[in-house]
């Protein structure tokens, strides 16, 4: 999975290389106007291991970078680099293949080392070149543990070799126009070079060249390190005769001695260039130290670019992280569940209060107001009192004088009721049932009443109820 620094670690990134004889460190910004070296420091290996700690950063002056997450880059010679064709295009396929071939590339068990490599098609149809990396497991954990301690947060480790290789391929590192034909890389370090034969940014051939700066001040430094590569270009002529190598490229500080690419140029007969880019930026930083001819070029690339394919974290370490990340993330989930629960709780307190205030107000308004309503209570039952008597119509008093001649003593009303239909109701109580029945046989005589009927009768011990009805004739007044 290629890896981009400024999408994993944000716009600025540190890239470290802890090596055996220099500490390098670099800080590149990626801004509107594109790349920049912000910082480098270099400090000597026997320097740095006195001043391990968690003073470490104050010490070296760079105290600001405390707990930046960094990308830890391993130097060519602390791994073994292995190249080879696997015969699938599947991924997961590659990976069977990958850990079957573990065996066959390394004499260390599993268990000892950590591995990753990175995939690049190959020229052969159905193949993939693979750039299998290896490294034992006790050197990757003291450099992380270095680190660790000086306040570092490593999130990726990776090789310079990888490094140089995606800045290539990124071309944050530069490489001037060549002859056709594959291509021969030389990163010049202090005691050590980093040499890689690439055809179309596929790497063919990678060996560690024992030869620095510090070796190459002459030209008997500069011919013993022509033998060599003339001794690695052979080995690779023989194991690849289709291809030819036709130019080789200095990068670190041989890209810094014109001299000895000229050299290189007369006893190699080849066409030799420098590289450029975002090395020549940390060219004024470097001029600060006594550096010795150092290279930055692995730590420049893996800052810069976005290729990167190799991490060499070991599994424990994963898993711990993993582990811290999973707890502050359940950590921060837990203060936010409880934010929120006191948050829900102080709003339900709030509304409860605000409640109790407003009641408190009802009350009050109502033990006010209660006086008032009291009376307006009793004016308004006098009212539907006065209206629901004006509404009735007024019996006629001919007719009540005529319901008083048809009455005997025995018999007496209760109540007279008459309708808007004319309809007049008569409730009242007699002796007896026969007392009852004379009422409406008189009632029918009379000329004001017709259609008299009992509409109800109920005897009890004294007296009998009684509901008669009628209809008054149109013509009464």
């Amino acid at each position: 999975m290629k890896i981009d620094p400024q999408v994993a670690f944000g716009k600025t990134v540190v890239a470290i290389e802890p090596g055996n004889e220099w500490f390098k460190l670099v800080q590149v910004t990626r801004g509107r106007d594109g790349l920049k070296v912000d910082k480098v420091v270099l400090k000597r290996a026997e320097e740095v291991e006195s001043l391990a700690g968690p003073d470490f950063l104050k010490a070296i002056g760079i105290p600001e970078l405390a707990g930046a997450p960094v990308i830890a880059c391993l130097s060519r010679q602390m791994v073994n680099v292995r190249l080879f064709d696997l015969p699938s295009g599947d991924p997961e396929e590659i990976a069977d293949m990958v850990d079957l071939q573990i065996a066959r590339q390394t004499p260390y068990s599993r268990d000892e080392i950590v591995f990753d490599y990175r995939l690049f098609k190959s020229e052969k149809e159905g193949y993939t070149q693979v750039m299998l990396v290896i490294v034992q497991t006790g050197l990757v954990r003291q450099k992380y543990r270095f680190l660790e301690d000086a306040g570092f947060q490593v999130g990726l480790v990776t090789v310079t070799t990888d490094g140089w290789m995606a800045g290539l391929q990124s071309k944050v590192i530069s490489v001037p126009a060549m002859s056709s034909g594959a291509i021969a890389f030389f990163d010049v370090d202090s005691t050590v070079g980093d040499f890689a034969i690439l055809n179309q940014g596929v790497p063919l051939f990678s060996r560690t060249i024992f030869l620095g700066s510090n070796q190459l001040d002459g030209n008997e430094g500069v011919d013993k390190c022509a033998d060599d590569i003339g001794r690695a270009l052979e080995t690779f002529r023989n194991e690849t005769p289709a291809i030819s190598v036709t130019s080789l490229a200095l990068a670190g500080n041989g890209a810094r001695l014109p001299a000895m690419a000229e050299r290189l140029k007369a006893v190699l007969k080849m066409d030799v260039s420098i590289t450029g880019g975002i090395e020549r930026q940390a060219d004024d930083y470097l001029s600060a130290f006594d550096n010795k001819g150092v290279s930055l070029a692995g730590v420049l690339g893996a800052a810069t670019s976005t290729g990167l394919q190799v991490n060499l974290m070991p599994e424990s370490v994963q898993l711990r992280k993993s582990v811290m990340t999973r707890a502050r993330q359940l950590t921060g989930t837990g203060i936010l569940t409880l934010a929120i629960v006191g948050l829900l709780s102080l709003l339900v307190v709030t509304r409860i209060h605000r409640q109790d205030v407003y009641l408190k107000e009802l009350k009050d308004m109502i033990k006010g107001t209660s006086v008032a309503v009291d009376e307006i209570d009793g004016m308004s039952r006098k009212t539907a009192l006065v209206a629901a008597r004006m509404e009735s119509r007024m019996i006629p008093a001919k007719v009540l004088v005529e319901l008083y001649s048809v009455t005997s003593d025995s018999t007496a009303f209760s109540s007279l009721e008459l309708t808007d239909a004319s309809q007049l109701v008569c409730r009242g109580t007699a002796e007896t049932v026969a007392d009852t029945v004379k009422l409406v046989n008189a009632m029918e005589s009379s000329p004001l009443f017709k259609n008299v009927k009992s509409t109800r009768t109920a005897s009890n011990k004294d007296r009998t109820e009684f509901e008669i009805s009628c209809e008054l004739e149109k013509r009464q007044p």
